[in-house]
């Protein structure tokens, strides 16, 4: 369920590297600096997502593609505002906008114990595609990562 009150922006430059840096960090216990947006961002192909409500943003995510495949290199929501579809809104958003460049598919990864994304992305039509074991390790606590896939469309023969 999309939320048409939010405002959707995409961004092709570095020029809210800050920004974006300041919302992780408020998302995630080991957030992104604004150097590794800015990094990200530099890779042809790379896209933010921010969403805004009565124009504060509250969440973001970053896309990147290439040929007919994309992935999702992060996405959060700020926690205040978590539960309310928000995340659905970026996917779906996202997902339109990759649809808009014949992407095919759409690739992440996230922790095995991460069940609030497990589920958001499972009811977003992503499948279980493989997994990456201990990929990754938080002060020495491994997780596997599950590798997930959607189809976006579909190229004409």
């Amino acid at each position: 369920m999309s939320r048409p009150d939010l405002k959707i922006e995409f961004i092709e430059t570095a020029s809210h590297a800050g920004l974006a840096a300041a919302l992780h960090q408020q998302c995630f216990a080991k957030p992104w600096d604004e150097a590794s947006f800015i990094s990200a961002m530099s890779i042809p192909g790379t896209v933010l997502v921010l969403a805004s409500q009565e124009n504060e943003p509250v969440a973001l995510a970053l896309y990147r593609y290439i040929g007919t495949e994309a992935e999702i290199l992060t996405l959060g929501v700020l926690p205040d505002f978590r539960k309310r579809n928000i995340a659905s809104t970026l996917l779906d958003r996202g997902g339109s906008y990759l649809n808009e460049r014949q992407i095919e598919t759409l690739w992440l990864d996230v922790g095995c114990r991460n069940h609030a994304a497990l589920c958001l992305y499972k009811s977003q039509g992503f499948e279980e595609a493989g997994r990456r074991r201990n990929y990754y390790n938080e002060s020495g606590n491994k997780e596997d990562a599950i590798v997930m896939r959607r189809r976006i469309s579909s190229v004409e023969p």
